[in-house]
């Protein structure tokens, strides 16, 4: 074998090997970028299924007695803090803060109005919808701002000659 044919093999083998190796980093550090958004779209998910599931409960303890489980409320909240970037915990800690002010009124049952119930509904859920835009934009900076959260009251005149149903939750 010549001097030419050998360099010509070495620096083909070489080029495959460095192809295999730089392909194998791209595809690594693709797939922890999906894994990592992955995680970042349950963490979310779980923050607005819990914030909902609260909001209701403050509702059922005020109104009927009963207890409320802050335990997934606090997991969730654990979890956004692990994978959420520093915009996604804020608007987190926003919704739990709604929590804070309100939350001991209703559990305690010395709320005293329909009215502050309103007042913390209107506070929860307008927490909510901001925390839904901050992560729905750093999930995929091409989503546009809602204007209306997941959980929407309709209003107490589409509901006119179908009785009063409680619409306060």
């Amino acid at each position: 074998m010549d001097w030419a044919t050998a360099v010509t093999i070495i620096g083909g083998v070489a080029t495959a090997l460095i192809g295999v190796v730089a392909g194998s980093l791209l595809t690594s550090r693709t797939e922890r970028r999906h894994w990592s958004r992955d995680k970042q779209i349950e963490a979310c998910a779980a923050v607005v299924a819990e914030s909902t599931r609260i909001q209701l409960a403050l509702r059922r303890a005020w109104r009927e007695g009963e207890t409320v489980d802050w335990i997934p409320w606090s997991v969730a909240l654990g979890t956004v803090w692990m994978v959420g970037t520093p915009a996604v915990v804020a608007a987190a800690a926003a919704i739990d803060e709604v929590f804070w002010a309100y939350g001991d009124q209703f559990v305690q049952r010395t709320a005293t109005s329909e009215e502050l119930w309103a007042e913390a509904r209107d506070c929860m859920e307008s927490a909510r919808l901001r925390f839904i835009n901050v992560a729905r934009l750093h999930v995929d900076t091409r989503h546009t701002p809602l204007d209306q959260g997941p959980v929407n009251r309709p209003s107490r005149s589409s509901f006119s000659g179908y009785g009063s149903p409680d619409l306060d939750i």
